[in-house]
């Protein structure tokens, strides 16, 4: 995809060394409003994409299934849910990564969030990205980091927010 092309259609680009991601507004719009709605506890989901031509593009995401577990300090997916909607609804896109909130907490992935994205990573899945959205407890004013891990890798990479013209 092009700079001209995913201005157009609305994404912000992420870069990080080599790796380039495109995530849709409408996508960052969504997390934040599911963000606010379910604040002060934690949620999340999935990243939903394609990789063209070595660049992600984040298209959509999912919000928490039923038995996900929420909490002030924590987030645990609904796995099953998650791999029977995909396969149901976004049946064209690949799982790229997850997300979640810090109502309340910092823009960091703690040691856990750490630990649970690293294990998503697998020999067919080397590299993964996590959206974090943190802010004050009603994420009212919530901000998005996003974070690439790589298979191999000793710590997870922050990704810069580039400017798009």
């Amino acid at each position: 995809m092009s700079v001209a092309c995913a201005t157009v259609l609305g994404a912000v680009l992420y870069v990080s060394g080599p790796y380039r991601v495109w995530v849709r507004r409408v996508v960052l719009a969504k997390a934040q409003r599911m963000a606010r709605v379910r604040a002060p506890l934690e949620t999340g989901g999935l990243l939903l994409g394609q990789v063209v031509d070595g660049e992600a593009h984040v298209l959509a995401l999912t919000g928490p299934g039923r038995r996900a577990r929420r909490s002030r300090l924590g987030y645990e997916s609904d796995g099953a849910r998650d791999t029977r909607l995909v396969a149901r609804v976004h049946p064209e896109l690949h799982y790229l990564g997850d997300w979640h909130t810090h109502p309340g907490g910092p823009a960091v992935l703690s040691a856990t969030d750490v630990a649970s994205i690293r294990g998503t990573l697998s020999p067919s899945r080397p590299e993964v990205l996590h959206l974090l959205l943190a802010g004050p407890a009603d994420m009212g004013a919530a901000v998005a980091s996003l974070f690439t891990l790589v298979r191999g890798e000793s710590a997870a990479r922050r990704m810069a927010q580039e400017v798009t013209t």
